[in-house]
């Protein structure tokens, strides 16, 4: 089996895994708005790292960007919810590229359209200002993100357009 099939099985095993904690350990039950509060304010720093884990992880596999950036103001003050959402999501964005680049990207590079070569290579050679354009457009939308996790923009420009276009 390759590395990449690998990863996948250990991405799900690790997934089923926090899935089944949650359950078998009644954590979910902790889950309202009112002692998730209290429990973010209580744990400091660590509570903010967490919810900068948490956004950066969950929001490329589909839950919403909104619940994350709408959830810190009723925890934390503007300033520390804005920064926290800030670097939620420019974590995301940089996961998002880094599992498309190592996942997908030999894979559909070798499949592109001429069409959609051209594009491609104008991220390459203009990426900081592509980039930040289809931040402001798109924010992080996940099927943005994994496009440009497969595209040729390097690491650089993608993470400058990134910051600059999501804050």
């Amino acid at each position: 089996m390759d590395r990449v099939g690998l990863f996948k099985i250990g991405l799900a095993a690790l997934v089923a895994s926090v899935v089944a904690w949650i359950y078998v350990s009644g954590a979910y039950e902790e889950l309202d708005p009112a002692t998730m509060r209290v429990w973010f304010r209580e744990a400091g720093p660590w509570g903010g790292a967490l919810f900068i884990v948490a956004y950066s992880c969950l929001q490329p596999f589909g839950v919403n960007g909104l619940v994350f950036l709408l959830s810190a103001p009723l925890i934390w003050s503007p300033t520390d919810a804005f920064l926290l959402n800030w670097a939620g999501t420019v974590g995301t964005g940089i996961f998002s590229f880094s599992m498309a680049r190592f996942v997908a990207r030999d894979w559909i590079q070798q499949r592109l359209p001429q069409r959609v070569r051209r594009f491609d290579e104008r991220l390459r050679t203009h990426g900081l200002r592509t980039v930040f354009v289809l931040r402001l457009i798109f924010y992080t939308t996940p099927t943005v993100q994994w496009a440009l996790g497969v595209s040729r923009v390097s690491l650089t420009p993608f993470l400058v357009g990134t910051v600059l276009g999501v804050a």
